[in-house]
């Protein structure tokens, strides 16, 4: 299990985390960034969702 720390500090599995991620955003930034460590793209995800949706990315 490959996990990454979240906005709060609370380590989450990252094939969860991507399980639920807006798909048009992870697609953006897996062209953008890869390759990258999980960490790298799980925090770059934060950013793009909240400037998205207005709200942070919960698990």
């Amino acid at each position: 299990m490959t996990t990454v720390i979240d906005q709060n500090d609370k380590e989450i599995d990252f094939t969860t985390a991507v399980n639920l991620m807006d798909d048009e955003i992870r697609e953006e930034l897996h062209a953008e960034m890869a390759p990258c460590t999980d960490q790298e793209f799980f925090d770059a995800y934060l950013d793009r969702h909240y400037a998205k949706y207005g709200e942070e990315f919960t698990i």
